[in-house]
């Protein structure tokens, strides 16, 4: 009786933690979140952007893998956008998800 009391008991502690720190996760824009890792550097070189985003492009896909690889939303954009393209992770918080009819105004949708 004591070991279902305590197992119980972690269950809820440990539910209770993963739920708050995926509440605040999702308070944080991404690029904080990110910075979280390395400072500005998990993205940028010396914490400056890159003139085309192109080094920032490859440090998304050396994490998250490429747009090839991803689920079929990214399939289709491979070759021709790149994550901040849809991702504008300075102004989005954790979680929130851009939606095609931001540019397939027309109903169009990624097939």
């Amino acid at each position: 009786m004591k070991n279902i009391f305590l197992c119980s008991l972690f269950a809820v502690c440990f539910a209770v933690l993963t739920f708050s720190i995926g509440a605040s996760a999702a308070e944080e824009n991404l690029a904080d979140f990110h910075a979280g890792m390395n400072g500005c550097e998990s993205c940028h070189v010396n914490e400056e952007p890159s003139v085309d985003g192109g080094y920032e492009f490859e440090q998304c896909q050396s994490c998250h893998g490429s747009l090839a690889k991803m689920n079929d939303n990214h399939k289709p954009h491979d070759g021709m956008l790149m994550c901040v393209d849809c991702h504008a992770v300075h102004e989005v918080n954790v979680g929130e998800q851009p939606v095609c009819e931001a540019c397939h105004d027309d109903g169009r949708l990624a097939k």
